[in-house]
Parts: structure tokens; sequence; C-alpha cells
């Protein structure tokens, strides 16, 4: 097999910062309600399989942004932490597992101010210009705290 030019290796690793560099810009993005960085990590179609949906849905970007943007803003905070990324790249496409730990907050709440979600996230990147995410998948493992927190946000 043949060894990997410098330029191959370096490209490669690129490649690899950069995508990371999206995924954590979607966590990041959620929690300090920067909507047009969010917008930035997303491809002009986005499939969700997540907790909130449950299934998979397709979206167009603009409409999952509004959606994105409603449900964030209803919590006095969120903490989305992207950790651990495993990336695997075949040419324009990427796929990325990444650990999940999202806590959510309302001031004040009687019955319990936290909820947290922990597993994984898959995500799936191609490129164009830059990485965008195509679709996202929570792999759940567990929840705890108050679950009229996430539930109330519920679309």
């Amino acid at each position: 097999m043949p060894e990997e030019s410098l330029q191959e290796q370096l490209k490669a690793l690129q490649d690899r910062s950069s995508i990371i560099d999206v995924v954590c810009r979607y966590a990041v993005s959620i929690d300090r309600h920067q909507w047009q960085d969010l917008e930035s990590c997303f491809a002009e179609e986005i499939d969700l399989n997540v907790i909130r949906t449950g299934r998979w849905v397709r979206y167009q970007r603009p409409d999952l942004l509004r959606l994105l943007q409603g449900v964030f803003e209803t919590y006095t905070a969120t903490q989305h932490i992207s950790a651990n990324h495993q990336v695997s790249i075949d040419g324009d496409r990427a796929v990325v597992w990444s650990t999940l730990n999202a806590t959510h907050y309302i001031k004040g709440l009687a019955e319990g101010e936290f909820h947290q979600q922990v597993g994984y996230y898959e995500y799936h990147l191609i490129r164009g210009r830059d990485w965008r995410i195509n679709s996202v998948r929570q792999v759940p493992h567990w929840q705890r705290g108050n679950q009229q927190i996430f539930d109330s946000t519920l679309r």
C-alpha cells in the first residue's frame, strides 16, 4: 500500500479539523443563540432523528432554523457538549460520532430547574465550498431531571 504524501496527510487533518469545528459550532451556536452561526452548519436539506422528533424528519434549512430558534429561546440557558469526536471521511462525505451531554435550564421551576440528556450524536456531513451537516441522529442513553422542561418545548 503506498504511503500518503505529506500533502494528503495535511489535507486529511484539515478536513478533520473543519468537520469537528462544524459540529462544535452547532452545539455552541444553540447555547449562545447565535442563529447565523448555526445556519452556517447546515446543508440546504437536513434529516433529523432526535429525541425531539422521535423519527426521521426532513427539514429545509430555514424551517429548521426557525424551529430551533423558537425552541431554544424558551430556555433560560442550555449547554450542549460535543466531545470525543470519531471522524470518518470518504471523499466529500463524512460521518462523526460524538458524545451527547445536553443540559436544559429554566430558572425558578418548582418541579426542578434542570433536565439533562446523555448519549451520542451521529452527524453526516457533505462537502461543498465547506463542510455542512445534512443529517443528525441522537442516540440517547439516559435522561434525568425535570422531564417537563424538555417536553414543554416539543412542537
